[in-house]
């Protein structure tokens, strides 16, 4: 079913909506929660993102479903890390904070947090697919160096040089627009 239908099936609150998005799209955002989670907490995460979906359609109408929806699991993922490890953080996490830390400044105000989204979409508008693909599984979706390497046919060490770069561009292009 097509996301228009599925859409249009939510706004009218008709239940079987959830289930087309979940036939649609359970599997990746189950990969995605699990990324991040246990495959318990996983489980939980999609489902609830599944009632988040379900109470912000209407009114909210996204574009893009799947980026709609892999945004809410996402975050629900990382909340619920930080709710599961209060005071001791996960090693993966504190790792991929601290690569795009050393590039990207500290937010905590909205406005900044939304130019800063907006100046690192800028940044990888003007990236090659390959290298924007490559930065987007690690830095969003949290794949290891290792998945990568396996999924673009590249070295372990040719992905950390391209990475490393990346934030070295990414750093300079914040520069550029006074962000750090």
């Amino acid at each position: 079913m097509e996301d228009e239908e599925i859409l249009a099936l939510l706004r009218s609150r008709d239940e079987r909506g959830l289930y087309e998005l979940e036939n649609k799209y359970g599997k990746r955002l189950a990969v995605l929660a699990e990324r991040i989670l246990p495959a318990q907490d996983a489980a939980e995460c999609v489902n609830d993102t599944y009632l988040a979906v379900w109470e912000s359609i209407p009114p909210k109408c996204p574009e893009f479903l799947f980026a709609y929806t892999a945004k809410i699991c996402r975050n629900l993922a990382f909340n619920r890390v930080e709710w599961n490890h209060a005071a001791k953080r996960s090693a993966v996490f504190v790792e991929l904070s601290d690569e795009l830390g050393k590039c990207a400044p500290d937010v905590s105000e909205k406005v900044q947090q939304q130019e800063l989204t907006r100046a690192i979409a800028d940044f990888l508008r003007e990236q090659e697919e390959e290298k924007r693909q490559i930065f987007i599984r690690r830095y969003w979706y949290g794949d290891s160096v290792k998945e990568l390497a396996g999924a673009f046919g590249y070295r372990q060490g040719k992905i950390k040089s391209i990475l490393f770069r990346l934030r070295k561009q990414l750093w300079s292009a914040l520069k550029k627009e006074g962000m750090v």
